[in-house]
């Protein structure tokens, strides 16, 4: 029975069509090894950020698992080219970097791996050269980024779980991907670091057009769950969601708008 089912799963996998690397930004290494706001700007080429109430940040005051910690993000101003979410005490500063399309509403939701409390920082770089930046401090009570663990085997890419929900003239989408997102931090039992094995590249669209692209760091948390609103969608319409990872894996899944 479990040999059935493997090779049943490796039938599905095989006929998902593969992300091609042209349909992919490429990943800023620099950025997501950047310790500190300085750093990353540096990396990134842009100015000394400015504290705006334009900048959306919600995280919770108080979170007890670090492991998944949620926030939303986003930016109430229009002319949005990049939003990009970091975590101030984590080993690494950046978690996640958006570029947000044409059709997309600058609101995306996400849960991250926080090592302990500390400030989380939102910065929206508008298409003017502006840097617009809010921060928030979330108490942690066990953090999420290291800790003993047995290593993980190489598993194939799973089927991501997608939900839209139309409303108006838009449609809200919510999708959960499997993977397990190691941050490299962690030891296994002999004391070895874990490498770190994580979804860099992720890539959703809307009848084939691409609507938001974004790259992730290693903060990201198990089984990521992203969330984002578009408008314009209608039913019959389809969503697609794409992901490359650090060890080549890939996935794309699709569904159609009811």
């Amino acid at each position: 029975m479990l040999r059935r089912r493997e090779l049943l799963l490796s039938a599905l996998v095989a006929a998902v069509p593969s992300v091609r690397a042209a349909d992919l930004p490429s990943f800023p290494r620099a950025a997501f090894d950047a310790k500190t706001v300085a750093q990353l700007l540096k990396a990134l080429g842009l100015p000394a950020p400015v504290a705006s109430k334009d900048v959306l940040l919600q995280a919770p005051d108080l979170f007890e698992d670090g492991t998944v910690v949620p926030v939303t993000l986003g930016c109430a101003l229009p002319g949005v080219q990049r939003l990009l979410l970091g975590v101030e005490r984590n080993p690494t500063l950046l978690a996640a970097l958006f570029e947000p399309g044409e059709s997309l509403e600058p609101n995306i939701a996400i849960r991250v791996k926080m090592q302990e409390t500390s400030n989380v920082i939102a910065l929206a770089v508008m298409k003017d050269g502006r840097v617009l930046m809010a921060n928030k401090e979330v108490k942690i009570t066990l953090g999420g980024c290291g800790g003993a663990a047995e290593p993980q085997p190489e598993q194939s890419a799973q089927p991501t779980l997608i939900r839209v929900q139309a409303a108006g003239a838009g449609a809200t989408v919510r999708s959960l991907m499997k993977h397990e997102m190691e941050s490299g931090q962690r030891k296994d039992g002999s004391g070895r670091t874990i490498p770190a094995w994580h979804i860099q590249e992720v890539v959703a669209r809307v009848n084939g057009q691409p609507v938001l692209t974004a790259q992730w760091g290693t903060a990201v948390s198990k089984n990521p769950f992203l969330q984002f609103g578009v408008r314009g969608v209608k039913p019959g319409d389809k969503v697609a969601l794409a992901w490359a990872d650090n060890h080549g894996v890939r996935r794309s899944d699709e569904v159609a708008v009811a």
